[in-house]
Order: C-alpha cells, then sequence, then structure tokens
C-alpha cells in the first residue's frame, strides 16, 4: 500500500516538471521542430507513466518518469548561471 502510494505521488510531481518542460510547446501552439525536444520528453514521461502502473515493468516506468527531470535540470542550471 505504502508502495502504491509512493507511485503516485512520483507520478504527480514527475508530471508537473514534465508539464513545465512541455510549456514551450503551449505557447507556440503547434509543433515546430524547434520544440520536437519537449515533445519528445512529454512522451517518454506518458510512457513512463504508462509503464507505472503494470506489475512487471513498474521500476522502468520509474526510471521513464525521471528522464525528463534528469535531462532538462542540468540545462536549466546551466541557463539560470549564465
Amino acid at each position: 500500500m505504502a508502495y502504491t502510494i509512493y507511485r503516485v505521488f512520483h507520478l504527480l510531481w514527475t508530471g508537473f516538471l514534465a508539464f513545465l518542460t512541455s510549456i514551450p510547446i503551449l505557447e507556440r501552439g503547434s509543433l515546430e521542430r524547434v520544440v520536437w525536444d519537449e515533445t519528445f520528453f512529454l512522451m517518454i514521461w506518458l510512457l513512463g507513466a504508462s509503464l507505472l502502473f503494470t506489475k512487471r515493468f513498474n521500476v522502468y516506468g520509474m526510471i521513464f518518469t525521471l528522464a525528463p527531470l534528469v535531462f532538462t535540470a542540468p540545462i536549466f542550471i546551466f541557463m539560470l548561471s549564465i
């Protein structure tokens, strides 16, 4: 039961961060060549969210939902330091 609650909270906070990553898609309103990276991160998160609630692949779901955060956090940190 505790693991299920953890999975839900994990999904919520990584979903919030994936939504923040996809804001350029929402601002432009279209899929231009520039926003393919954000779309890729959002699709990776959706794949992880679907795998998170399967018994066999829930560990892979955790990894896939963390992937957008792991790849975009250094970019945001580097951009803030400039």
